[in-house]
C-alpha cells in the first residue's frame, strides 16, 4: 500500500471518530473570535490610538516610521539605497509572498512533524528571525532629526486657528484675507490681557470692530493668545543685519545667502523662538551631528535673543 493510499484510510477512520465541521468547529471559531473582538473594542474604548499631532507639510523636521508591523520593511531600505529601493520595497516582498504560495507545491512529501521537514522548518524560522532582527534593528534605528517638543498651548493655537477658519479675514505672511489686520505684524505687539479680552467680546474693545462673537473657551483664548503672541514679537533693525554677518556665509533667506546650511526662509514655519535660540547658541545640545558653531559667547544674550526673533518670524 503507497503512502498516499495509507493516508486516506487513516484520514476516513479519523473522519468517523471525530465530530462534524458544524457546529463543533464554527462554535469555536465563534468564541474565539467573539473575545478577540471584545478584547479589541475595550482597548479602542479604554485606551484609544496613539495619535500624533496634525500634519503639518511645513516641518521639514518630522521623523516618518511606520507602525511596527511594517518597521522590518522600513529597516530593509536602508540595504538598498538610491535607484535599489524598488528591490526592498517591491522585488524581495513580491517573490516572498510567491514563495509562501507555492509551498504546498514545493514541499509535497508525506510527512508533516516539523522535525521531519528541517528544510522548510528551517527557511520558516530563518525568515521569522530576519523579521525580528529587522522589526528590533528599526525599531532602535536613531532618527534623522533631532526630536524637539513645541510648546503644546501654541501648537493648540494653531489647531484653533486653521479650525476657525481665521485666514478668512486676517493675514499672517502676507497669506490670508484682508479684513482684518495682519495677525503677524499686530498682534505681538498687543498685551495678553488686551488680546484675550478681544477674543472673548472684540466689540467691548474694540468698537465698530467687523470680528463677530465667536464664544470662546478660556482655554482655547488662552491658547489663540499664545499662538498670536508667537508671531508678532518685534526685533531690531540690527537682526537682518546680524543675519549678514553670522549666517548668511552658510544659510540662505530668500534669493541672498550661502548654500552650506539649511534655506532659513520657512524657519519661523516649523521652529518657534525658543528652539532657534537655543540653537544658535549651542547646536550641539540639540542636534550632537550638527556642524554649526555655536553663538553662545561670540554674540550676546540680547542679539542672539534679537536673532531669534527675526528668524521665527521667517515665514509665517
Amino acid at each position: 500500500m503507497s503512502w498516499y493510499e495509507q493516508y486516506r484510510s487513516r484520514y476516513a477512520r479519523l473522519k468517523q471518530a471525530g465530530k462534524p465541521f458544524f457546529p463543533y468547529a464554527v462554535f469555536k471559531d465563534m468564541v474565539v473570535v467573539s473575545l478577540i473582538l471584545a478584547a479589541l473594542c475595550w482597548l479602542a474604548y479604554f485606551a484609544g490610538a496613539g495619535l500624533e499631532d496634525l500634519a503639518d507639510p511645513t516641518d521639514s523636521t518630522y521623523n516618518p516610521r511606520p507602525e511596527w508591523y511594517f518597521l522590518f520593511l522600513f529597516q530593509a531600505l536602508k540595504f538598498f539605497p538610491g535607484r535599489l529601493e524598488p528591490v526592498a520595497a517591491v522585488v524581495v516582498p513580491g517573490v516572498s509572498v510567491l514563495l509562501l504560495l507555492l509551498v504546498p507545491l514545493l514541499d509535497r512529501g508525506p510527512l508533516r512533524h516539523p522535525l521531519d521537514r528541517p528544510f522548510w522548518t528551517g527557511l520558516g524560522l530563518a525568515s521569522l528571525a530576519a523579521f525580528g532582527h529587522l522589526t528590533w534593528s528599526g525599531y532602535h534605528s536613531p532618527l534623522i532629526n533631532p526630536t524637539v517638543e513645541k510648546d503644546p498651548l501654541i501648537s493648540r493655537g494653531i489647531r484653533l486657528y486653521r479650525e476657525m477658519r481665521c485666514a478668512y479675514c486676517h493675514k499672517i505672511n502676507k497669506k490670508g484675507g484682508n479684513i482684518g489686520p495682519e495677525l503677524d505684524r499686530s498682534a505681538g505687539s498687543g498685551s495678553e490681557e488686551w488680546l484675550a479680552k478681544h477674543l472673548r467680546d472684540p466689540q467691548s474693545v474694540t468698537p465698530n470692530s467687523a470680528m463677530p462673537k465667536l464664544n470662546l473657551l478660556d482655554d482655547e483664548i488662552q491658547a489663540l493668545v499664545a499662538y498670536m503672541k508667537s508671531l508678532g514679537e518685534p526685533f531690531t533693525a540690527e537682526a537682518p543685519k546680524l543675519f549678514t554677518q553670522n549666517c548668511a556665509s552658510c544659510h540662505r533667506i530668500g534669493e541672498t545667502g550661502g548654500e552650506a546650511g539649511h534655506d532659513l526662509s520657512l524657519i519661523g514655519s516649523a521652529r518657534d523662538k525658543a528652539f532657534i535660540k537655543r540653537y544658535i547658541g549651542d547646536p550641539s545640545k540639540t542636534n550632537p551631528d550638527s556642524s554649526m558653531p555655536g553663538f553662545k559667547g561670540q554674540l550676546t544674550e540680547v542679539q542672539i535673543e534679537d536673532l531669534s526673533r527675526y528668524l521665527a518670524g521667517l515665514g509665517r
